[in-house]
C-alpha cells in the first residue's frame, strides 16, 4: 500500500508507474548494484564539494531503502530522509536497524515530493540516482526543485544527481536481458516524446511481473532555468560520482551542486 500525503491536490488520484514499481521488493533486486560502496562514492563527491559540518542537517529525498541516508548519517549529519513508497520506507527502517551502528542521527517519513516544505531547515538537501522526473509534466516535476528551495536555509547546498539527457539519447539500450538469482529479466527501453520509458519483464518460477520506469528528460540549460527561478544558483556540476568534469556527450550522469542564495 502506497500512503500518499498529498495537501494542494498536486496530482491525481489515479495509479502512477512508480506506486507499483517502488513497492515490489523486485525493485530493490534489479537495483541491488546501486550498493553502499556506491552510496560511499556520491558522499565522498558532496563532503569534497560543499563547506559544512559534520553535524550538519540533511535532507534525502525521495530516499529509497535509505543507504544514501544511513551513509550521512554514518558521517555525523544529521539526517531525514523521506519517499513516497511505504515499502521503501519500512526497508530503510529495517536497514537502520540492521546496520547495528549506535546513536545516528537519521529518520525517515513517508512524503510526496511534490508537496513539501521544512520552511528554511535544512542545511542541505540531496536527490539522488536519479529520483527526478517521475511526473508527466514540468509543473509537478519542477515543484520538487521549489520544495528543496523553501526547506534550505539561505546559503543551503542542494546536491542533484540525474542522469545525462544526452549522452542517454545517443547511447539507448534497447534491450538487456539478464538473471538475477532465480529470475530473468528482459528491460525495454525507448524514447518518447521527450520521455525516456522502460518496461520491465522479470520472470520467475514460471510466474511473470511486468513494471514500467517512466522518466521525463531534462537537460543542464533546464535545470539552471528552474533553479534560478527557485532562488538557486548552480555551482559545480560533475559528470559522475568522481568529480569527472562533466562532458554533454560523454558523462553518463549530471550531478549537479547548488546553493540557496535568496
Amino acid at each position: 500500500m502506497i500512503k500518499i500525503e498529498n495537501q494542494n491536490n498536486t496530482g491525481t488520484n489515479k495509479s502512477m508507474w512508480f506506486e507499483k514499481w517502488f513497492s515490489d521488493k523486485l525493485y530493490l533486486d534489479l537495483y541491488q548494484h546501486r550498493d553502499e560502496e556506491d552510496a560511499r562514492w556520491i558522499i565522498n563527491l558532496l563532503q569534497r564539494s560543499i563547506a559544512v559540518k559534520t553535524n550538519a542537517s540533511v535532507l534525502d529525498i525521495a530516499c529509497g531503502s535509505g543507504r544514501h541516508s544511513i551513509e550521512l548519517a554514518r558521517r555525523g549529519f544529521d539526517v531525514t530522509g523521506f519517499d513516497l513508497s511505504e515499502f521503501l520506507i519500512n526497508e530503510a527502517r529495517k536497514n537502520l536497524k540492521n546496520s547495528g551502528e549506535k546513536n545516528m542521527k537519521v529518520k525517515f517519513l513517508i512524503r510526496d515530493m511534490r508537496d513539501f516544505n521544512f520552511r528554511n531547515t535544512f542545511d542541505i538537501a540531496v536527490n539522488i540516482f536519479t529520483s527526478f522526473g517521475y511526473f508527466d509534466n514540468d509543473k509537478e516535476n519542477f515543484s520538487v526543485i521549489e520544495n528543496v528551495s523553501r526547506s534550505l536555509k539561505k546559503g543551503g547546498y542542494f546536491v542533484f544527481d540525474f542522469l545525462n539527457k544526452h549522452f542517454l539519447e545517443k547511447n539507448l539500450k534497447p534491450l538487456s536481458r539478464n538473471k538475477i538469482g532465480n529470475a530473468t529479466v528482459i528491460q525495454k527501453r525507448k524514447l518518447e516524446n521527450g520521455f525516456v520509458r522502460k518496461k520491465i519483464i522479470i520472470t520467475r518460477n514460471n510466474s511473470t511481473k511486468q513494471f514500467e520506469e517512466v522518466l521525463k528528460l531534462y537537460s543542464l540549460q533546464d535545470f539552471n532555468k528552474a533553479f534560478t527561478l527557485s532562488g538557486l544558483k548552480t555551482e559545480k556540476i560533475f559528470g559522475d560520482y568522481f568529480g569527472n568534469k562533466y562532458s554533454r556527450t560523454q558523462s553518463g550522469r549530471l550531478i549537479i551542486i547548488a546553493r540557496k542564495i535568496k
